[in-house]
């Protein structure tokens, strides 16, 4: 009897982790259009580290308009953010045909580095180094990585503090896909 109820618990498990993600965005989510109201993303025009791999030369946020744009705030020098870079190519690989555009704005002390370190990971969209503009614009970026999620409409609908999974990256973009 104890072993049957073993393996029952076993095989919940999953079924239950996955039940209470589906639970969190979706709460996430439903937050997020209650905000309808949400802050315009302040709009900006930095020039990219990475012309040859990404295929901008600068690249200005207003331009994008019906679009879903990632921008994911990060330093060479931050263990999470390195992390996150293979997760993010892959995501701007599948979903760059969907409209979904990503962009990695370095907060580096200094570019001395960057552009080589784009080269060396072959991050193919585009970055561009913070300008002190930019970081005050969006609260400060005391923390790192940070990843803002703006609608295509132009609004600020999501901010992820730290390394941000696959499935949150994936879930709450179709969720602004889907929206008009």
């Amino acid at each position: 009897m104890v072993k049957e109820f073993k393996n029952r618990k076993i095989k919940v498990l999953p079924k239950a982790v996955l039940f209470f993600f589906f639970l969190f965005v979706i709460s996430f989510s439903q937050v997020a259009g209650a905000r309808a109201g949400a802050k315009k993303a302040s709009d900006f025009d930095l020039r990219v580290l990475n012309p040859a791999l990404s295929g901008y030369n600068d690249f200005r946020l207003g331009s994008f308009r019906g679009h879903v744009i990632i921008i994911n705030f990060w330093a060479t020098w931050c263990p999470p953010c390195r992390h996150e870079i293979p997760m993010l190519k892959k995501f701007y690989k599948s979903e760059r045909a969907n409209g979904v555009i990503v962009v990695g704005i370095n907060v580096n002390n200094s570019l001395e580095g960057v552009r080589s370190f784009v080269k060396q990971y072959n991050i193919a969209y585009p970055v561009v180094y913070a300008s002190s503009g930019v970081i005050s614009d969006y609260g400060g970026v005391n923390e790192i990585p940070q990843t803002f999620f703006i609608s295509k409409s132009g609004r600020m609908m999501f901010h992820w503090v730290g390394e941000i999974s696959g499935g949150a990256l994936y879930g709450i973009t179709n969720k602004l896909l889907k929206m008009n």
